[in-house]
């Protein structure tokens, strides 16, 4: 977020606050604490109210005073919440709204009320009285066990769904409003519900924020407003359970789902942020899932009802050892951002990014830290000081890593700090030093001292084998390939510096995964395809014999294994190794692809949602999968990369009838350099979405054969299909699914394939798609995808 407030979140803030002209750090009053003119009370322990006799006073709130009372009539005893005469108008409404929705709903799980009534010129509500503690003070214990957490989530739910039935939002779900009883939860405090109908203008959102100030609830309720509430939108149903979301959040983690010291910065993450991935046992991760739909910033993307929400829970499996022995954990979220260079020097000036890069491969092998890639740091860090408000936001991190390069003869030092942000507090500040021809030594001691700093476990960082080099000189030549590796004109140069560094030390094992990627690559869209993925081949096979465990040749060899017609395989592999470590984005990204070339779509889905979890900003090839399953209208939605997965987004929004910013997708694609076969499809889209057959033709005959990747056939086989020429597209898609692209459900759906319905061919090949795809399924199933993804395939 940038140093200037939005006007929009300082006008809240101010309703929120009531401050008018009141500085940024203004604090609030705790919650509970009465306004100084709230303070007057109906009655005092000893006197009668109507039947009732007043035993102790319980607590004193914003709108009045709570007391025990003896109903003598039927000897039971009941709390009576009471408003002191004299009260403003609004507090009275709140006071009615609150009886009468209370009235209006008999449930286990929802406080009972018994009598609402009038008593000197006061207001008072008899209503059960509960024993135990509100949610807010069992949390200051700490986190919530997870099936204690469920039980609760569950039993809130249920009132949600009874209070929603009866057409009425809550509008202030916090755990404050949940009470622990000895026979579980009860959701209180109705003051601001409202009829669904009711609940859209920007009238209501500030009368919210008066009311808010005025009974003295400000700190808590900022933290559980949804998105549509903070903008002044239409509430409904969804808006409870995102709050219901955040609060479950917070009883597994214990701490906010979204952080801030003042009611701006929260109503920002709110709004921009996600909450870090929880981490713990299988179940968590699908509990997980579960709590980041319920936060979707889109009402569209959360679950229809709170009945959906509880069936998304007790579907997955709970009661495991693991589930109860296995500690819950927010994971820590870290960038490291290029270091700056102190003082330009060709011969050092690579480490700005390829030291960083470095840095943050070290540290993603640890299981208890979530590490953002290379490319989304080198996205975010364009200014010589990054605003940490802004990289927070962007890349979702509590921690950022930054520092300076310098080279003094033939040493180079670097000075790092480690920062939270956004706040900006300084955790660590480390300064290492080593020889220019030991690189290694900097990033090895760097990462150490980071994790010393942290106080991080060490779990996944055990020594493995061809990890470290063996060689200052092969790690060096490594680096520098690894910086020019991001560029498609610079690949056969990394590609060569790759070939220096396994022979400087052939038992360097990212070396060599690496390299791999730079011959598939460089086969797959400039020359010699079939000789350069065997190359590739090799390349990842040395590697992974090295280093079974590698991470990044795992992800890399999976590309090709799709490519190459073997994409069950790759599944199956990806998902073993994720089983082994849950919390790396990147295997799920690859999963993401795996798993469509199976035909596997809403498995495909359901990574790209893992991978999302884990990183929300890393970009998948989720598009290719939403254009698959004709979902358009989310695949606008999502966050894609539009320089490989163009066409997605170009159809899409075509589809949606918005022409002219498909135009400016194709457009923007012009300015960014990629191989002439690639550049060739991308033409050929253009020219088929915008009803230019003749164009079309033309750009796909340019690049027809030049990419050996089964998806880029699926790809020009429907474009033919777009252009009138059944017989070429059904060649493409026959091509496609042999080798090894099995979308049978879009074979048999896509509405741009029909021309080719009912071609003796095209059916055949259909069922050929089908055939495979059911067995790909029982490979993903026999792997344990359902139980890792939270989906049948």
């Amino acid at each position: 977020m940038s140093g200037k407030i939005p006007s929009r979140l300082q006008k809240l803030r101010d309703r929120l606050l009531g401050l008018g002209g009141a500085t940024e750090g203004a604090t609030p009053r705790p919650e509970g604490t009465p306004p100084e003119d709230a303070t007057r009370t109906l009655g005092t322990p000893g006197d009668r109210i109507g039947p009732y006799r007043l035993l102790h006073k319980l607590g004193q709130g914003g709108m009045g005073v709570v007391f025990a009372a003896r109903d003598e009539r039927l000897g039971r005893t009941l709390a009576i919440k009471t408003i002191a005469p004299g009260a403003d108008e609004r507090m009275a409404r709140r006071f009615w709204r609150e009886a009468r929705v209370a009235a209006s709903v008999n449930h286990p799980h929802i406080c009972q009320l018994y009598e609402v009534g009038e008593h000197e010129g006061g207001l008072f509500i008899a209503m059960e009285l509960l024993e135990g503690e509100p949610l807010s003070e069992r949390l200051r214990r700490g986190p919530l066990p997870l099936p204690e957490t469920m039980e609760l989530t569950l039993q809130s739910l249920s009132a949600l769904q009874a209070l929603h039935a009866r057409g009425l939002v809550h509008r202030d779900l916090k755990p404050s409003n949940v009470f622990l009883t000895p026979h579980g939860a009860k959701v209180l405090d109705f003051g601001l519900a409202r009829e669904t109908e009711r609940l859209d203008t920007l009238t209501e959102s500030a009368e919210l924020g008066s009311e808010l100030t005025q009974s003295g609830m400000i700190v808590g309720t900022p933290r559980y407003m949804a998105p549509e509430q903070v903008r002044g939108g239409t509430v409904d149903a969804r808006t409870d359970l995102f709050a219901l979301g955040a609060i479950v959040f917070e009883m597994l983690a214990g701490r906010p789902a979204f952080g801030g010291n003042t009611v701006v910065e929260v109503l920002y993450a709110t709004l921009h942020e996600q909450p870090p991935a929880l981490t713990g046992s299988g179940a968590v991760a699908a509990v997980d899932r579960v709590i980041r739909k319920a936060l979707a910033k889109n009402p569209a993307d959360r679950p229809a009802s709170a009945e959906a929400m509880a069936g998304e829970l007790r579907a997955i499996p709970f009661g495991g050892s693991s589930d109860t022995a296995t500690p819950v954990r927010a994971l820590t979220r870290l960038v490291v951002l290029p270091f700056r260079a102190l003082r330009p020097d060709p011969d050092t000036d690579f480490l700005s990014f390829s030291l960083a890069d470095a840095v943050s491969t070290s540290l993603a092998g640890l299981r208890s830290l979530v590490v953002r890639s290379s490319a989304a740091a080198a996205r975010i860090a364009s200014e010589p000081q990054p605003d940490l408000k802004r990289v927070a936001a962007e890349a979702d991190v509590d921690l950022v890593l930054l520092g300076t390069l310098l080279r003094s003869g033939e040493q180079v030092r670097v000075s790092a700090q480690l920062v939270e942000a956004p706040s900006g507090t300084l955790v660590a500040s480390h300064t290492v030093q080593a020889a220019v021809g030991d690189v290694f030594h900097l990033q090895d001691e760097l990462a150490r001292k980071i994790v010393d700093s942290l106080a991080l476990p060490l779990t996944g960082r055990a020594a493995a084998r061809g990890e470290a080099p063996a060689s200052p000189r092969a790690y060096e030549f490594f680096l520098r390939a690894n910086e020019l590796a991001r560029q498609y004109d610079q690949l056969k140069v990394a590609r060569d510096l790759y070939l220096r560094s396994v022979e400087e030390d052939p038992g360097f094992a990212p070396a060599w995964a690496r390299l791999g990627r730079c011959h598939r690559v460089i086969g797959k869209y400039f020359e010699e395809s079939a000789a350069n993925r065997k190359r590739a081949e090799g390349a990842f096979k040395r590697a992974l014999e090295l280093n079974p465990d590698l991470s990044i040749a795992h992800k890399f060899y999976a590309h090709l294994e799709a490519e190459s017609g073997r994409a069950p395989e790759a599944m199956v592999r990806l998902l073993r190794q994720a089983q082994r470590d849950r919390n790396d984005p990147e295997l799920f990204a690859g999963l993401v692809h795996a798993c469509r070339y199976s035909g596997l779509l809403e498995a495909s889905l359901a990574a790209h949602e893992e991978a999302r979890r884990l990183d929300p900003r890393l970009l998948t090839s989720v598009g290719f999968t939403l254009l698959l399953k004709g979902e358009f209208e989310r695949l606008l939605r999502e966050d894609v990369d539009e320089a490989s997965d163009f066409e997605p987004k170009a159809v899409a929004l075509v589809r949606a009838g918005r022409r002219e910013e498909a135009k400016a997708v194709f457009e923007r694609m012009g300015a960014v350099h990629m191989p002439a076969a690639y550049r060739a499809t991308a033409n050929a889209a253009r020219a088929a979405l915008f009803d230019e057959p003749a164009a079309a033709r033309a750009a796909l005959k340019e690049g027809f054969a030049a990419i050996d990747d089964p998806e880029w056939h699926y790809t020009v086989g429907t474009l033919l299909a777009r252009v009138g020429d059944p017989e070429r597209a059904v060649d493409m898609i026959e091509k496609a699914v042999d080798g090894g692209y099995l979308v049978a459900p879009a074979l048999a759906k896509d509405p741009v394939l029909d021309p080719l319905r009912g071609l003796a061919r095209f059916e055949a090949l259909r069922a050929r798609a089908e055939s495979r795809r059911e067995a790909a399924l029982a490979a993903f199933r026999q792997a344990g995808g359902e139980s890792l993804l939270g989906t049948a395939g």
